[in-house]
Parts: C-alpha cells; structure tokens; sequence
C-alpha cells in the first residue's frame, strides 16, 4: 500500500471536509453490523454542522492520493455531560468526577472498508488524541459491532459498561469504552 497522510483541523476544517466526511460516514455505517434508519445520513449531517460549531472540535482525515479514506472527529465534554449517568452500573466517583478539560469524546471514527487493516484508525485516533489537552477519551460503539470493539481494545480502550437503554435512538444502548492518560501535545518551538 502506498502511503496515506492524516490532516488535523477545527471547525472550519471540517466545513472544508463536510462532505468526505458524510460520504465515508454513510459508506461505513450504513450497512451491518450498524443499526440504523433512514434518517440516519441526514442526522449525521446535521450533528456534525453542530460539532464543528463547538470551540473544542477536533478533526483528523486521511487521505490517498488526494481521496479521503477515513476520518475521526469529537470535542470536549463538558462538566455536566450526561454520559456516566446513562450507564446503569455504578462507576466510582474518582472517574465520574469531570471538570473543563478532563475527558474528551471520539463522537465518530470511519475507515472506507477497502482501507481497513492498513493502520489508518489507529493513525487517526492517535492524531487526533495526540493533538488534545484532556486528560482522557470516551467513545460509544454499537454492541453488534463486534470487529470494531476488538480494534478499540487492541488500541488500549477499556469496556466501562453499555449505557442505555434511549427512547428514539437506534441503536438503544451503546457500549462505552474509555482510553485514560492521553500524551500531552508537545509544546512548539
């Protein structure tokens, strides 16, 4: 395989990418093992126009050869998120505690599936992740994807427990996973 470059960006950014994104967002999720309905193209695309509002959005994108091959973006949560709560199992304070800047969340990572195995989610994850002053990382993942939960675990990301069950959203409940002592970004020169 020839080489692939990652590119970081903000808001505006994404503006610029807004469509590589939703093409490869609906390449991948729109087929199993993802649930979703026929909404699911349009309510990404609107969630994503409101994350790349958000002063804390991060986005990374990989490119071949001028195509875009895969993309990871989120932001951070802030002191009041609702994300442990939704998890029925209870979880110690010392990690449910949150301030400014703890915890960010992988809201969406996608590779196009003729370029998966190449290490690109993993370049991806560690670009963004890199990039990031929080302390820590978050992410929900479908439980009928079970593929995609192993490379999680492989990358270091740890099962905390499957949140759910939400009325109006496919799926229902949602496996989170947590990835703790992110690196710092290193200073510039």
């Amino acid at each position: 395989m020839s080489e692939f470059i990652v590119e970081l960006g903000h808001g505006a950014s994404c503006q610029n990418w807004f469509t590589f994104i939703c093409a490869i967002h609906d390449d991948v999720f729109l087929r199993e093992p993802f649930a979703w309905t026929p909404q699911t193209s349009q309510e990404n695309a609107e969630e994503l126009h409101r994350l790349a509002g958000d002063p804390s959005f991060g986005v990374a994108i990989a490119w071949h050869s001028g195509e875009a091959v895969g993309y990871a973006y989120g932001h951070r949560l802030p002191p009041d998120h609702g994300w442990w709560r939704a998890i029925p199992e209870s979880l110690p304070a010392e990690f449910t505690d949150e301030w400014d800047s703890r915890t960010f969340a992988l809201v969406s990572l996608a590779v196009l599936p003729n370029w998966r195995g190449h290490g690109i989610g993993g370049r991806l994850i560690d670009s963004l992740l890199g990039s990031r002053s929080e302390e820590r990382a978050v992410l929900s993942v479908q439980p009928t994807a079970l593929s995609t939960q192993s490379i999680y675990r492989h990358l270091g990301w740890r099962l905390i427990g499957r949140n759910g069950p939400f009325t109006g959203i496919t799926p229902p409940r949602w496996d989170v996973y947590v990835l703790e002592n992110l690196p710092r970004p290193s200073p510039a020169p």
